[in-house]
């Protein structure tokens, strides 16, 4: 509980400031009691539907794509015979004992979610938690985990390290007759994850990156709230300079209607990004023709985009 001399102390600041200049009353408020914001983090970031390619490329995974709002990351995982860890990187020479799958991506939410979440008299009568975007704290954040070894093992380790997220209540989940219900973090599995074994799940937090060309009744959006494809397996390998033909951007627009049809999001990867005027195009061309989930590695200027 804040100390009432606290209190007096702040009030008697504001009172202090007001014959001041605007610009010495920022100075003057700035980290007293009465200006500071419960949910600093992400506070004036708003949403925007991008998906952080590789974002454990980036200096500082997962806050550099929250800082543009990204709402969606991704993590490549490996797992390795006797060792119970998840390492993160593209290959296997870029592993190192630092970064963890826990260390990178599960840590970090739970430390921005219990800041998010606090337990106290003001929120005693919420019966939803709150995501990791103050501006919309609705918003899931998806978190895809690209498989790269073998996936029926390492779907159980990674199944284990969600536990922090699932005993706080802070994923979404399925339940066979009730459907999805959302939480703050909604986890795809992509890459060698074994369709088999989270498609027979009758009660599961996770979920399954679709194929978005072959798409059918075998992938319903309980299974696989997003699919995806690369651009050039769905519009063929000859993509002029200024993007897409119009018999290829109808195609797409196939494809996208008929996963929107059922209630899917898509995601498009493995987009050109040189030269910059065709980057540019296709990304206009793919935002234009409905698609949910901007593929990016320059999450600046993505942002731009949407």
């Amino acid at each position: 509980m804040v100390k009432i001399s606290k209190l007096l102390g702040a009030s008697a600041l504001i009172a202090s400031v007001a014959a001041l200049p605007i610009s010495k009353v920022t100075e003057a408020l700035e980290g007293s009691i009465t200006t500071q914001y419960t949910s600093d983090l992400t506070r004036d970031v708003f949403v925007k539907q991008i998906h952080s390619h590789n974002d454990y490329w980036r200096d500082i995974p997962l806050f550099t794509a929250l800082s543009y709002g990204v709402q969606s990351v991704e993590a490549d995982v490996w797992h390795f015979e006797n060792d119970d860890t998840i390492y993160v990187g593209h290959h296997q020479a870029a592993l190192n004992s630092a970064r963890t799958f826990q260390s990178t991506y599960i840590d970090p939410i739970v430390e921005i979610l219990t800041a998010a979440n606090p337990n106290n008299t003001f929120t005693a009568t919420e019966t939803k938690p709150n995501g990791v975007f103050d501006t919309d704290s609705s918003a899931t954040l998806y978190l895809f985990v690209d498989f790269k070894t073998e996936g029926e093992t390492l779907m159980q380790y990674v199944i284990k390290a969600l536990e922090p997220l699932r005993a706080k209540g802070w994923l979404t989940k399925y339940q066979e007759g009730q459907g999805i219900s959302w939480g703050p973090v909604t986890v795809i599995g992509t890459g060698n994850t074994p369709f088999d074994f989270v498609s027979k799940q009758q009660e599961r937090d996770y979920f399954f990156d679709g194929p978005l060309k072959t798409l059918n009744g075998s992938y319903p959006v309980e299974l696989n709230p997003i699919a995806s494809a690369s651009l050039k397996s769905l519009v063929g390998e000859n993509i002029g300079p200024n993007g897409l033909s119009d018999n290829q951007l109808d195609l797409l627009k196939t494809y996208i209607d008929a996963a929107h049809d059922k209630g899917i999001k898509t995601r498009l990867w493995d987009v050109a990004w040189w030269p910059v005027q065709k980057r540019d195009a296709l990304w206009r061309q793919i935002i234009n023709a409905g698609s949910d989930f901007l593929n990016a590695d320059d999450l600046e200027l993505a942002s731009t985009f949407v």
